[in-house]
């Protein structure tokens, strides 16, 4: 029964982490966007490492002198956000208010603790009374998501302190204060930042529009590479070849859409071609919510291909490729949602089945337990190695054995490009 309570709610978590559309800066005081991470000592600049998966950051954070943490770092949010809702007993939340979070999706709106009695540390940087959000339930189930567990989101208090340059070929985040002499690597993007998150005007091409400037969010908190939702105030034209697709989850519910293709993307000096991307339902109210109006978003998917320099202070963006082969953007060829229980082992679970899909038409069902895959005990993979062998290669077959309820069962599942 737990399995199954899980899989319902782990349905809405869908093919990626969109960006966090809530506006919670009002709450709080305008001058407390002054604040900023800080290094001690005379310090310029700092290297660390962090962990990707399905294409999103993840680094270590210390919260009041504990940790560290795992945060997701997205430049898709504003204020801090802690997910986990242990924090609300482990730490001293006196000078508190609760509000009610209004968000993108469906649903009631969901209850957030907002805090400032927050000290975060990033390496050898330090920001005091950082503006915190603690959700008071974890509704977006990260951990089970990702395949490791995640505290909470950091965004612009960082991003904005810094000149950040993220290296996703060797996992290495370098942050320099603004006042450091940096020679910037690559094509130079003009930004603005609006209520905290970073805003770009490119330019793309569609089988119904042709050539047309777009307003994107660059939101590294989003696995996707492009995200499409409105044109002209009103839904995105959609390509002929589209499928129905889960696009993720937001601050009250699913949003649902479609997956599909556009003709190219440019970025400065550089372009991409047949670029997989998503279309969600167009919601009017996003716009309101967020305060900024746009066509949607720029993701990971784009940004992990390049060198990618972000300089908020200065509103600038700089990208440098590295990689000259023509990437390949390619959507789940199975059609099966994984996520994880994670315990003394990890264990595998299949949430979701898209219908028509490969992983339906083999016989898979949801709750199934995924024991082994080619012949090797799934506790080899982590969910990210699970979700690119899932998308490797039109006609690829994958031997996948699962416990359903006491039984085995072994599955023979057959990939298949769908869009």
């Amino acid at each position: 029964m737990m399995i199954q309570r899980l899989s319902k709610h782990l349905t809405r978590l869908r093919i990626s982490f969109i960006a966090l559309l809530i506006t919670l800066s009002s709450c709080f005081s305008s001058n407390l966007y002054a604040q900023i991470f800080e290094f001690s000592g005379g310090r310029q600049k700092q290297t660390i490492g962090f962990t990707m998966v399905k294409n999103l950051i993840v680094i270590p954070v210390y919260i009041n002198g504990k940790g560290p943490y795992n945060f997701l770092l997205d430049t898709g949010v504003a204020q801090m956000i802690i997910t986990d809702t242990t924090f609300l007993s482990q730490l001293d939340i006196k000078n508190s208010q609760i509000v009610k979070v209004q968000g993108y999706g469906f649903g009631d709106n969901i209850e957030a603790v907002l805090t400032r009695n927050i000290t975060a540390k990033v390496g050898k940087a330090m920001i005091k009374n950082i503006p915190t959000a603690i959700f008071k339930n974890d509704i977006f189930d990260l951990s089970s998501y990702l395949g490791i567990k995640i505290h909470g989101i950091l965004g612009y208090y960082f991003f904005n302190s810094f000149i950040v340059k993220i290296n996703y070929g060797a996992n290495r985040l370098t942050f320099y204060s603004p006042e450091a002499n940096i020679a910037f690597k690559g094509t130079k993007i003009p930004i603005q930042i609006t209520s905290g998150k970073p805003y770009l005007t490119t330019q793309i091409e569609t089988e119904a529009e042709g050539k047309i400037d777009v307003e994107l969010l660059i939101d590294n908190g989003s696995s996707h590479p492009l995200m499409l939702e409105t044109l002209y105030d009103k839904t995105f034209p959609l390509p002929k070849k589209i499928i129905p697709a889960n696009l993720g989850v937001g601050i009250n519910g699913i949003i649902n859409g479609s997956m599909g293709r556009i003709a190219a993307l440019k970025l400065g000096s550089y372009t991409f071609n047949e670029v997989l991307t998503g279309f969600p339902d167009y919601n009017v109210e996003r716009s309101t919510i967020e305060g900024k109006p746009r066509n949607g978003s720029l993701g990971s998917d784009i940004l992990r291909r390049f060198l990618v320099t972000f300089d908020y202070p200065h509103e600038a963006l700089y990208l440098k490729r590295t990689n000259n082969t023509p990437p390949k953007f390619e959507h789940d060829m199975s059609g099966l949602e994984i996520y994880v229980i994670q315990g003394i082992r990890d264990r595998f679970y299949i949430g979701r089945i898209e219908s028509g899909s490969p992983g339906e038409e083999t016989g898979l069902q949801p709750d199934d337990e995924i024991i082994a895959v080619n012949f090797n005990t799934v506790q080899r993979y982590t969910l990210n190695d699970l979700t690119e062998l899932l998308k490797e290669n039109d006609g690829k077959q994958i031997l996948i054995e699962v416990l359903r309820g006491s039984d085995k069962r072994v599955y023979l599942l057959k990939l298949k490009k769908r869009i």
